[in-house]
């Protein structure tokens, strides 16, 4: 890349952002080879045709430390700015839920009250210690790419998919019963832990840390002028628990045979009915209250058995699950048989293109390999379809 040859980015223009106008003005001018202007210009307003826009200082920054490879080319890529300011907004509101429901409230900063931890609680605890060891280790022997993904891979998936919608549930719990111990103990996970998270990614993400930590660290019992003078976390593996890891691990998988449920049965993400488990009654009872909001349940039913019908089932480990759904037998069949008349018009179009002779051997490979792969896969619905229909009216 050359600035003469008009083919640079600026990186003050990643960071705030430049019109189209102003970037063509920018890379067209004090070239080596005047001539080029034109075609340069041109290139320009194809590949930038609404200019830049701003990502910000943090998510550029991020960019560059996940791009950080052994590799001596480096394929960078205005999207992946888009994903990682995308991250940064990630934290930021995770940090503003966190002070939502911590400020003015008990934290748990007195060492004398009691703090009940949730299985939840101790596995956010135990993933975090992993998430610091595995990034002190890569920023050791200087992978920064990797130790760039750790980070993203605790935030994003972690922290705010799974802990911050887990904590939203057991606050409404520990509230609703008026349990302080329990709902202390969760507002102290929140606050230290995102405290401990925020000096974590300090280095790649400066500017957006240092904001947030000074409405963090004083509700952490934190104090400093500034993140950069707090010590780097470090790992502390005494605070790994490999049982509630492995609790944590079955509530993933019997949330997602959930979602696969919903899946299978088409329910549209507003619809919530009944779930039916059967397994050990203890075990069940454990998860229970997670289940309803994270799997978009409206209950969840723990019987002997499950009944006798053509409703889908997922198996975890010695746990059932099925979802109770009274259909409407005729409407099914009403809106079966026009799936299947719908399919059955675009199958007969995308097979009447692949026999023509011109159509296969004058189009480009790409896109005659596309038209069969959508013939399979109307094949394969239609079949699931027609299958259904079977069923009920069996």
């Amino acid at each position: 890349m050359s600035k003469s040859k008009g083919n640079v980015l600026d990186p003050l223009d990643l960071i705030d952002g430049v019109t189209l106008e102003a970037l063509v003005a920018k890379r067209t001018s004090n070239m080596l080879d005047p001539r080029q202007a034109e075609s340069i210009a041109r290139r320009t307003r194809k590949q930038f045709p609404d200019g830049i826009p701003s990502f910000g200082a943090d998510a550029l920054r991020f960019t560059f430390a996940s791009l950080a490879t052994y590799g001596r080319t480096l394929n960078f890529d205005l999207a992946r700015c888009d994903g990682y300011r995308n991250f940064c907004n990630k934290l930021w509101n995770a940090t503003r839920f966190v002070l939502m429901n911590v400020e003015g409230k008990d934290c748990g900063l007195d060492p004398h009250e009691f703090r009940a931890l949730t299985f939840v609680d101790r596995w956010l605890l135990g993933r975090l210690q992993q998430a610091k060891h595995e990034i002190a280790e890569n920023l050791a022997i200087y992978r920064f790419d990797l130790a760039a993904r750790a980070l993203y891979e605790f935030v994003w998936d972690e922290l705010c998919d799974w802990y911050l919608e887990c904590a939203k549930i057991q606050l409404q719990r520990a509230e609703a019963a008026g349990d302080l111990a329990a709902a202390r103990g969760t507002r102290s996970v929140l606050v230290r832990e995102l405290e401990a998270t925020l000096r974590l990614a300090h280095p790649f993400m400066p500017f957006i840390t240092e904001e947030l930590w000074q409405a963090v660290a004083p509700l952490a019992g934190k104090t400093g002028d500034t993140i950069a003078l707090r010590p780097y976390p470090t790992a502390k593996f005494e605070n790994v628990d490999p049982t509630a890891a492995r609790d944590m691990a079955l509530l993933k998988d019997l949330v997602g045979a959930c979602r696969a449920l919903r899946s299978k049965m088409g329910l549209s993400p507003a619809q919530r009915v009944p779930l039916l488990v059967v397994g050990k009654s203890d075990m069940l009872l454990h998860f229970a209250p997670y289940l309803p909001a994270l799997a978009k349940v409206s209950a969840v039913n723990i019987v002997d058995d499950l009944p006798v019908t053509d409703a889908p089932i997922e198996v975890v480990g010695d746990t059932r699950l099925m979802l109770h759904i009274e259909v409407d037998v005729a409407a099914e069949r009403e809106r079966l048989a026009k799936d299947i008349a719908r399919i059955e018009v675009e199958l007969a179009k995308t097979t009447v293109k692949l026999a023509n002779g011109n159509f296969v051997s004058r189009a480009p490979a790409a896109v005659v390999t596309q038209e069969r792969t959508r013939a399979a896969g109307l094949e394969a619905t239609l079949e699931q379809l027609k299958h259904q229909l079977a069923r009920l009216s069996g």
